[in-house]
């Protein structure tokens, strides 16, 4: 799913430079009406969501979902299409879905948040794939981040939906035993691009389509473990205290 070039889009719509983000849903909407319109711009391709089959394993929906959420581009404009302020704030699950819902329709570039909400609104009807929010807090060079993405659990074990900047703070195959196997990769990975993690945060898991919780907020850091002043070992113990606690 290729996004408009910035310069092409600017140069046909000079008005949108001036726009201020995140757009409320009523003003996305304006503009991605008027972009639909422009002649002088090409049509942006679109993909359709992957076909799920529920006799389909669940390694191979873990994986078509993933090559979906990777077919957005990564939003590199530093601004949100979307007002995803979920995992900052109260918000149900209702409207986690329907703004999942909402990024399908408009095809726009997304961050981590989006693709997370994507994962949990495709594996929604999917009872044997239990989700996981995953949260980590990063420093380098003075400056904090923070990303999430989405466990993902069946027949026994573990593997992640995402999207990043990077390749390897995203997606991980199935295939990880432990809660603490699967965070201590994500580890290995922050230092490979040079990031101090400060802090781990672990949700509740998400309840399925026809839980009757569908307007329960979404408990995105039920589990906040700092790293700072702790050792690996000490942090291991905490992890699989939480592994033991999500049965």
């Amino acid at each position: 799913m290729s996004a408009l070039p910035r310069k092409a889009l600017l140069d046909a719509m000079p008005h949108l430079a001036g726009l201020s983000f995140p757009l409320d849903e009523a003003k996305l909407l304006e503009i991605v009406n008027a972009i639909k319109e422009a002649p002088s711009l090409p049509n942006a391709p679109r993909q359709e969501p992957p076909r799920l089959h529920p006799s389909m394993p669940p390694v191979e929906r873990h994986r078509r979902i993933q090559q979906y959420i990777e077919a957005f581009e990564y939003n590199f404009t530093g601004e949100n299409f979307f007002n995803v302020k979920g995992v900052r704030q109260n918000q149900s699950l209702f409207r986690v879905l329907e703004l999942a819902k909402r990024v399908m329709r408009e095809a726009l570039p997304i961050k981590c948040v989006e693709a997370v909400y994507l994962g949990i609104y495709l594996t929604q009807s999917m009872q044997d794939m239990e989700r996981l929010p995953l949260i980590f807090n990063s420093e380098i060079g003075g400056h904090r981040y923070g990303h999430i993405v989405l466990l993902v659990r069946y027949n026994g074990k573990l593997g992640a939906l995402g999207l990043s900047r990077r390749p390897d703070l995203m997606y991980k195959a199935w295939g990880f035993e432990t809660l603490s196997d699967i965070i201590a990769e994500y580890k290995r990975s922050y230092e490979h691009w040079s990031h101090s993690l400060l802090k781990i945060k672990i949700g509740t898991i998400i309840p399925h389509e026809g839980s009757g919780k569908l307007l329960d907020v979404v408990d995105w850091a039920h589990t906040v473990i700092s790293l700072k002043g702790q050792t690996w070992e000490e942090t291991d113990l905490v992890l699989h205290r939480k592994a033991r606690s999500l049965g």
